[in-house]
């Protein structure tokens, strides 16, 4: 047990080390937490001999609990509900028709059966929030369209989840083992039962914390986890979709006002990168490189009829109701990256002993390779290049993090008619200096204090003593 928590050590610090190599070189992390796998692999310098899937598609399943809940933590309800259709419907209608177009391609692309074609087609159906977001980052992307990257990024792996059972279930119909009818019965109960404990769960986990009354950050991060693999679970054994309920349910407490809450999200942070990196080293080691020459060419045939021209015609497709010019559509399809999540599906191939199951892996492998090294390394470029990023933000212009500055904050005052601050500019109030106002809250909206914001009655201001 030693050596193997040595190895886990010396390869996060790898994968640690690498991140400024990434940035030189501008090639996503994603993809040297990969390469730090694929070195200390079998074929590598490492030597590390790992062929477990059972055990790396736990791990990876373990690791989207975190990713994904940390994502959905991140979705603020009010962009959600604003841009709700049209990545709502990319994350469903999206996905289903992604899987179809991917099976098309593949069935007359390889020797994969029509069944065995739309079950690589769903592996390869989603979006990766995680890949998305990354490469992403800060940058100034234009609000509308980030949020509908992200809401669809981080919302439709539940459904494409959805429907590698569903097609799962039609591959052992075949066989005698399952109905079909079952299949679509199965379908429809995974997305009903995972909508409906996702809101269950996000109602009464911060209730609970109150109700125990939960005193220490601790504990409190402690509490949210154990309803996070308490919603998961139950909705995994009744037979629902885990990963959409807690999804949903991160969106619904993300949204909530609690304590330790801002410490509380920054620790699911640090969970969700450590999940990450372990996920990408983990695929990294269990891939073999010697067997990827073999679908290079029919990979990269596949990889830009899925990734690049399926995902044109499905974007351009499902977004004709909404109000989107060709410039934002073109960059929603660029935008559509894939990720660890899909090579984490494709083990299903081999845990159910699907035909061509190892070819599938490999595919697929190859295919998200590609899509982060294409689309990744030029996604912001492509971003500037369509006039899609913001312009920088003055320092009069940048928006204040109500909820940390407040979890922060040593007092408020209350501003009444005649305070000598009243009808004042901040600028002229000759505060003491070690009183800074971090915000200035009016009725129900929050305002940046700048120099020359006047303040009014009813005012509350936000202040700390430095």
């Amino acid at each position: 047990m030693e050596y193997k928590i040595l190895i886990c050590g010396i390869l996060l610090f790898f994968s640690l080390c690498s991140i400024r190599l990434a940035r030189t070189a501008q090639v996503p992390l994603l993809v040297m937490f990969l390469f730090v796998g694929i070195a200390a692999g079998s074929e590598g310098i490492g030597g590390i001999y790992f062929d477990d899937f059972a055990t790396a598609q736990n791990i990876g399943n373990f690791a989207l609990l975190f990713i994904l809940f940390s994502g959905a933590l991140e979705t603020k309800k009010i962009d959600a509900l604003s841009e709700l259709y049209p990545s709502g419907i990319l994350a469903t209608a999206g996905v289903f028709l992604t899987a179809v177009i991917a099976a098309v391609f593949t069935y007359f692309l390889t020797n994969f059966s029509f069944i065995e074609s739309l079950i690589f087609g769903s592996f390869v159906s989603s979006t990766d929030a995680a890949a998305v977001m990354s490469i992403l980052g800060e940058s100034k992307l234009k609000k509308r369209i980030r949020t509908i990257i992200e809401i669809e990024s981080g919302s439709n792996d539940p459904m494409a989840y959805a429907l590698i059972l569903f097609f799962l279930s039609i591959y052992k119909a075949a066989s005698g083992d399952v109905h079909i009818f079952q299949g679509i019965i199965f379908l429809i109960r995974q997305i009903i039962l995972g909508l409906a404990m996702g809101f269950l769960f996000g109602k009464i986990t911060i209730p609970a914390s109150r109700l125990m009354q939960i005193k220490r950050e601790e504990f409190m991060i402690i509490h949210i986890i154990s309803f996070l693999f308490i919603c998961f679970s139950l909705t995994t054994i009744l037979k629902g979709n885990g990963f959409l309920a807690i999804y949903i349910m991160g969106i619904f407490i993300g949204n909530e006002r609690f304590d330790y809450r801002i410490n509380f999200m920054r620790n699911m942070r640090v969970a969700s990168w450590l999940m990450q990196i372990t996920m990408f080293i983990i695929l990294g080691l269990l891939v073999f490189p010697s067997q990827l020459l073999s679908v290079i060419v029919k990979g990269s045939i596949l990889a830009v009829l899925v990734i690049i021209v399926g995902r044109f015609i499905v974007v351009y497709l499902v977004l004709i109701p909404f109000k989107l010019d060709k410039k934002e559509k073109f960059f929603i399809s660029w935008a559509g990256l894939k990720g660890a999540v899909p090579i984490i599906f494709s083990i299903f191939a081999v845990s159910e002993n699907i035909d061509n199951a190892q070819m599938m892996f490999n595919m697929i492998f190859y295919m998200v390779v590609f899509s982060v090294i294409l689309q990744g390394m030029s996604l912001k470029h492509v971003a500037k290049w369509l006039g899609l990023l913001e312009e920088e933000k003055t320092s009069d212009d940048i928006e204040v993090e109500v909820d940390e500055l407040e979890e922060l904050a040593v007092k408020k005052l209350y501003l009444t008619r005649n305070s000598e601050y009243v009808n004042k500019q901040i600028k002229d109030l000759h505060l003491s200096a070690k009183m800074h106002i971090v915000s200035v809250k009016r009725g129900d909206e929050y305002l940046t204090p700048s120099g020359s914001l006047e303040l009014l009655p009813g005012d509350q201001i936000l202040f700390s003593m430095r």
